[in-house]
């Protein structure tokens, strides 16, 4: 039986190799993923890569919205 952990795909980070790579701990393995080139990874790894930078790109949206309201103010 297998399953997103054990599960490989191929995929490229936005960016390129001079950025800074993904990092980050996942169940006690730390990954390290480079910017800008294809690479191997746990489907649940690219999963969780895609959702905090999904969130973090909404994050950074609202923060410009409330910035433009409370410059109204």
């Amino acid at each position: 039986m297998s399953n997103a952990s054990s599960i490989l795909t191929e995929t490229v980070l936005a960016g390129s190799p001079a950025d800074r790579p993904w990092e980050g701990c996942i169940n006690g393995v730390n990954y390290r993923v480079q910017r800008g080139v294809k690479v191997s990874i746990p489907l649940a790894v690219k999963e969780h890569i895609e959702r905090t930078e999904r969130e973090k790109n909404e994050a950074e949206k609202r923060a410009l919205a409330y910035s433009a309201l409370t410059a109204k103010l």
